[in-house]
């Protein structure tokens, strides 16, 4: 088996929450395979880069969340991007926190604690310049 049941539950719980933002996506998708599990891939350009396996829920929101980060940095209403930084504006750090949350709403179980985790990956981003390191760790 690939996950154990509590993984793979936590897993399809969070793809079933962020399923209409995935399927509004041009950019990436996450897919399954029976071999090795979930994978965020490019779907936009496909072989312009590797997939990424997200066999726990923290890689999993990981790559979720650097999504909506990106959403957020390049939205045509934000105004308070500086070129080039790494971190985000106050702004783009409340609206961040504010579509991922409206994201995690149905995840009734486990939101609290993905909640927690959205406040120490934001704390990692902005004190590392957007390097979040291993999101297992956080």
């Amino acid at each position: 088996m690939i996950y154990t049941d509590e993984v793979r539950k936590k897993l399809d719980a969070i793809l079933k929450a962020f399923g209409e933002y995935i399927d509004g996506q041009s950019y990436f998708d996450i897919v399954y395979s029976k071999k090795i599990g979930y994978v965020w891939i490019l779907a936009e350009c496909p072989g312009d880069a590797g997939a990424v396996l997200l066999d726990t829920p923290e890689k999993m929101l990981d790559q979720l969340f650097n999504e909506v980060i990106n959403d957020v940095v390049n939205a045509d209403e934000n105004k308070t991007h500086i070129l080039n930084a790494l971190i985000l504006s106050e702004w783009e750090e409340y609206e961040v926190r504010r579509r991922i949350a409206i994201l995690l709403e149905p995840l009734a179980e486990d939101k609290d604690c993905y909640l927690q985790f959205m406040d120490r990956y934001l704390k990692a981003y902005q004190k590392n310049n957007g390097y979040i390191g291993e999101p297992d760790e956080l």
